[in-house]
């Protein structure tokens, strides 16, 4: 997977997230795995050719869903910055998404999966 710019790599990044979403929420199994694959590739490539720090601008995101994956992928060089927004999300109650932010925080920090 190559990308001319990291410009052009942050717009498929999150048109994949997108469709990773919208695939989720119709049952669309097989869409589902493959742009999951297509996410983790994408941010592999990000990481190794300009560095996860590139997706920092990201978080200006409107859609929640977007947010956890990118906040996700920042815990490794902004950690606070990212519980801060998982921990936001979890605290939105939105189905699954904030069940999926507390679990991705429960596994980074390992803190002990709470449910309420």
């Amino acid at each position: 997977m190559k990308f001319k710019d990291i410009r052009e790599a942050k717009l498929m990044l999150i048109n994949c997230i997108l469709m990773h979403i919208r695939a989720n929420k119709q049952g669309d199994v097989k869409t589902v795995n493959k742009n999951s694959d297509k996410i983790w590739k994408i941010k592999n490539y990000i990481e190794k050719n300009y560095g996860l720090e590139e997706l920092k601008d990201l978080l200006n995101h409107d859609n929640d869903e977007v947010l956890v994956w990118i906040a996700q992928f920042l815990l490794p060089v902004y950690e606070e910055i990212a519980i801060k927004v998982l921990r936001e999300i979890e605290n939105k109650n939105i189905p699954h998404c904030s069940f999926n932010a507390r679990v991705i925080i429960s596994e980074w920090t390992g803190e002990p999966l709470k449910f309420d």
